[in-house]
């Protein structure tokens, strides 16, 4: 008569090819599935570095765009033609700036600086201390700035923006 623990190794013995052929096919089966959750996790960091450069240049243009509005209406002086200027920042603008949006020695921004009488609509080339004001707009092609590295649109699914842009304005000290 046979016992359970006998039972037991039997059954083991004559089962062992049919479980090693088995665990040879889930084994497959999790490689199959981890190369296919490896690549949905890649695309998703990838895209997510992406953004964060992008923010990251965001931020960089928010906060430049500050520091030039600030040192516009402190040293009017420095900045050409206050009535309206447009065009790629200066030596003294340049300095003001983040390295990261200073690709191509700043060929890549555009700064537009007004000057504003008051509370009015009314442009001025001759500021009024504490009564005029300027505004700075300040913009950045991320595109030819290298700041977009993956496709865009990015497998038809995002798309990533290619102008960042910000504005500031100061009164006149």
């Amino acid at each position: 008569m046979l016992n359970r623990s006998d039972a037991k190794q039997n059954a083991g013995l004559t089962g062992y090819p049919w479980r090693l052929r088995g665990s040879r096919i889930s084994r497959g089966q999790s490689l199959v599935e981890f190369a296919m959750v490896a690549v949905l996790a890649l695309t998703i960091m990838l895209v997510g570095v992406q953004f964060a450069m992008l923010g990251q240049a965001a931020l960089a243009v928010s906060q430049g765009s500050s520091a030039i509005a600030r040192y516009a209406s402190v040293n009017e002086s420095t900045i050409p033609a206050l009535s309206s200027y447009s065009g790629a920042p200066n030596t003294a603008m340049r300095a003001l700036l983040s390295p990261s949006i200073l690709t191509h020695s700043g060929a890549d921004l555009t700064v537009t600086i007004v000057s504003y009488t008051g509370t009015t609509g009314a442009t001025t080339a001759t500021p009024v201390s504490l009564q005029d004001r300027l505004k700075v707009s300040l913009s950045y092609n991320a595109k030819t700035g290298n700041k977009i590295v993956l496709p865009n649109p990015f497998f038809g699914i995002v798309t990533f923006p290619t102008t960042l842009s910000a504005e500031d304005s100061q009164l006149y000290e």
